[in-house]
């Protein structure tokens, strides 16, 4: 799967925290709802390898000027509930298809 020609396992993300620490995720999936783009991310082990054995992380996600992927905190309560709603659907579905 791609996100505007680049593959998703190709992108890691860097989120800073407000301690000072800073974890590398991996983009497990990219999804569209009410006309917003999302990246379902796991924190990586190792330099590529997504960690299964942690929560996934949901944010949105925009294209910058150099069509970069730039993700945003999701502040709206209610945004977010749709949005993870519609993630735990696809991975139910993922599911079932195994």
């Amino acid at each position: 799967m791609e996100f505007m020609g680049k593959k998703l396992e190709d992108l890691v993300v860097t989120l800073p925290y407000e301690d000072g620490t800073e974890v590398d995720y991996g983009v497990y999936s990219y999804f569209e709802v009410n006309h917003k783009q999302y990246f379902a991310m796991l924190p990586l082990k190792g330099k590529k390898e997504l960690d299964f054995s942690q929560s996934y992380v949901l944010y949105e996600v925009v294209e910058d000027e150099e069509k970069n992927p730039v993700v945003l905190y999701i502040e709206d309560d209610l945004e977010y509930a749709i949005a993870a709603q519609y993630f735990s659907n696809q991975l139910a579905k993922e599911k079932n298809k195994q």
